[in-house]
């Protein structure tokens, strides 16, 4: 039987914002393969994507905020670069205070 309502999975890709967590990956794919040809094995962004420099993703991080969305954009881009066998960590801007930064391995 077909189902007339939308299931969970389709509801959570629905609510993505596709169009952030694309440009936040192309600036994050830009940068690793700067540093690639500069031959270092791993970087550190701490500005210059959305999600670096909008504290309303540091807040969703740290459950300072209740934003389910902006959660899942950054736990969507951290399992993007997982998932190809990166190492990534997110840890807070320290010269903000209110921002990440992707460190990112390889």
């Amino acid at each position: 039987m077909a189902s007339v309502f939308v299931n969970a999975t389709q509801a959570r890709k629905d609510a993505r914002n596709a169009s952030t967590i694309h440009d936040e990956v192309r600036s994050i794919e830009s940068t690793i393969l700067t540093t690639i040809s500069q031959g270092q094995l791993s970087v550190s962004i701490s500005s210059g994507t959305t999600m670096t420099d909008n504290s309303a993703y540091y807040n969703a991080y740290y459950s300072i905020s209740d934003d389910a969305a902006k959660l899942d954009q950054v736990k969507y881009v951290e399992k993007y670069f997982t998932d190809l066998g990166y190492g990534i960590t997110i840890t807070e801007n320290p010269s903000s205070g209110n921002t990440i930064v992707w460190n990112i391995s390889w």
